[in-house]
């Protein structure tokens, strides 16, 4: 575990104060929800994610679309990558997202382009690829998105479509 050297107090009520150096290393904003988790004798808080409970749903989610549109497919929540299918794999999973597609999540509109553009789902990495981004709403909440991505070839209407219902499906699924 990574010592900070910052001690707090707790208060009256139980609360404490996370320091802001913390809050934004950790891209935990104010209002977000945080877990609190036992381990043996030790407190741990985790930036809590509604994506992040059953990472093989998305697995196999993500598998199922790729079977059938051959783009790759990545679902991805506030912070990171949680799924991804198709020959980026290896490159974008487990990384955490660029502030670019966290705008875009957070515009709540979904996003695409048919043409070859410049995009960056991780931090650092781009990529050139014709592209949806359908962000996940759930309980009026934006909590991540659903991406597919052609590095080869053009995009249709057909993918921005199923990005959409992708994207809402998984809304309606974790309310």
């Amino acid at each position: 575990m990574k010592t900070t050297g910052v001690v707090r107090r707790i208060d009256d009520l139980g609360r404490i104060v996370i320091p802001k150096e913390i809050r934004k290393t950790l891209r935990i904003k104010d209002g977000e929800s945080v877990e609190i988790f036992l381990d043996s004798d030790n407190i741990v808080l985790k930036k809590y994610s509604p994506l992040g409970g059953i990472p093989n749903f998305y697995k196999e989610y993500a598998d199922s679309i790729y079977s059938e549109i051959g783009g790759n497919v990545i679902i991805v929540d506030r912070d990171q990558i949680v799924a991804v299918a198709g020959d980026l794999k290896k490159k974008y999973l487990d990384t955490r997202i660029s502030s670019s597609l966290d705008e875009i999540i957070q515009n709540r509109v979904v996003c695409y382009s048919e043409n070859l553009d410049n995009i960056s789902i991780s931090n650092g990495v781009f990529e050139e690829a014709s592209y949806v981004i359908a962000p996940i709403i759930s309980n009026g909440d934006a909590i991540g998105a659903v991406i597919i991505m052609f590095v080869d070839s053009k995009i249709d209407d057909f993918v921005v479509k199923t990005g959409s219902i992708a994207a809402k499906f998984l809304g309606k699924y974790i309310e």
